[in-house]
């Protein structure tokens, strides 16, 4: 039997509890449609925040003050642009003159919700400097999974190495980038809630047709022919260009903090080639900061040493006739590769023979992906170069301090899957049980 008032007595209550059983997304309207902290300049000095709203939101500023010993709020401005095939425009303000190593909090437009970042230290020796590093990336629960094993770290800020969304480039894949900005905003926060900035490259997924020579389907399209110009590499990668504020064009640089980190971040063919213009900047890159820069380190998308493809495709070849020689001749210690959707990480590598004074190549880009089988070069011959690897989603976890690297890879369940270096090689010696089984060249 139907009995009105014992219902309108409860509907109050209903309302309530439905009000608060609602889904964290039912209360996006909290929050912009995306969050990317970045850098354009210096680390130690300076944050840029990016955050993705209705065309209709003109509010451009961000309020921001130390989290001590500030009351008043300073306001900062910047610039909007569109993002095509969408609604939705970036907005973008680059906060300067901070103090190093400090916590501000920001609120970004009309959003009240009051957030933290952290400057980075502008000496190393002042304490550990951790970088989570990756790449293929995906906006799905397995990048989700990873971002927050990454988080629990603390990490200073996270590099992507490229294939951030997998989006290619199309605009009826900008849903994709929407997914990728929604796990970046909600996951990319420490625990205690300190909001970490991103530094993403490019990778064959930001890029139609993957690579800048592959792109015949814009002729057919009666578009202008590529040339290594702003507006080609801007028609190729469209969202890539707009939503990275470093490096921006031409689309690798070099990002300095202080005296003790240089982060090289490079284009392996995607809308730059590899060979010319950018491996005679990197020659100069290199040659300025080793012996001045405590650290540098070079990451970009395709690898010298791949784990899971052939060793010998052509992008691969080019990254070791052009890049790895001006590496190993300014004893780089490691370099980081993604693209193959594994983990791996190389023996020690210099002039094409396993030698403790060589590279170290890590990777291999599987943040977000499906992964691959590893440790195969061709036909089923074992990749004689790898020392590590495993098809497991992860994140490194890099250590800076002082004069010392050292890093964890953490897998998607919070397992450590590596550590580097281990005891031998840290004392720049191979293990005598396992040098005579490798073969001592490429060929």
């Amino acid at each position: 039997m139907f009995r009105p008032r014992r219902y309108a007595t409860m509907l109050p209550a209903l309302l309530l509890g439905a009000l608060f059983s609602l889904p964290a997304l039912a209360w996006a309207a909290l929050d912009p449609h995306g969050l990317l902290l970045a850098w354009q300049r210096d680390p130690t000095t300076t944050m840029t925040i990016d955050w993705h709203v209705d065309g209709s939101d003109r509010n451009v500023r961000v309020a921001y003050r130390a989290v001590a010993g500030e009351e008043e709020w300073s306001v900062a401005t910047g610039s909007r642009q569109s993002l095509p095939a969408s609604d939705r425009v970036i907005h973008r303000v680059e906060l300067t003159g901070l103090a190093p190593d400090t916590e501000y909090l920001f609120k970004v437009g009309g959003y009240e919700r009051e957030r933290r970042f952290r400057t980075m230290p502008a000496e190393n020796i002042s304490r550990p400097v951790r970088i989570a590093v990756g790449g293929d990336v995906r906006g799905n629960e397995i990048s989700r999974r990873v971002t927050r094993q990454a988080m629990r770290f603390d990490p200073d800020f996270v590099v992507w190495g490229g294939d951030l969304a997998y989006a290619n480039g199309d605009e009826r894949n900008v849903g994709r980038w929407y997914e990728f900005l929604d796990v970046v905003m909600r996951e990319m926060v420490t625990p205690d809630g300190r909001t970490v900035p991103v530094v993403m490259g490019i990778g064959n997924h930001e890029v139609r047709g993957g690579y800048h020579d592959r792109n015949d389907h814009e002729l057919r399209r009666n578009l202008p022919p590529y040339v290594q110009d702003d507006a080609s590499r801007l028609r190729i990668a469209p969202y890539y260009y707009r939503l990275a504020a470093f490096p921006g064009q031409p689309g690798y640089g070099a990002l300095d903090f202080g005296d003790y980190l240089s982060l090289l971040l490079l284009d392996t063919d995607h809308s730059n080639p590899i060979a010319g213009e950018q491996t005679r900047w990197l020659r100069k890159a290199l040659a300025d900061r080793v012996g001045r820069v405590t650290h540098v380190l070079p990451v970009y998308h395709v690898g010298a040493w791949p784990s899971a493809r052939h060793w010998d495709g052509d992008v691969h070849r080019r990254v070791r006739e052009h890049w790895s020689p001006l590496f190993e001749q300014h004893r780089i210690p490691m370099v980081f590769e993604q693209h193959d959707h594994a983990y791996k990480r190389t023996w020690p590598i210099r002039d094409g023979r396993i030698d403790p004074r060589g590279v170290v190549y890590m990777g291999d880009g599987a943040w977000g992906v499906g992964v691959r089988e590893t440790g195969r070069s061709h036909e089923g011959v074992k990749a004689w170069y790898l020392d590590r690897v495993a098809s497991q989603s992860h994140a490194i976890m890099l250590t800076l301090q002082g004069n010392y690297q050292s890093l964890v890879v953490v897998n998607e369940q919070g397992r450590i899957i590596d550590e580097y270096p281990r005891t031998g090689l840290r004392e720049g010696l191979l293990p005598e049980a396992e040098r005579w089984s490798l073969p001592a060249r490429a060929e």
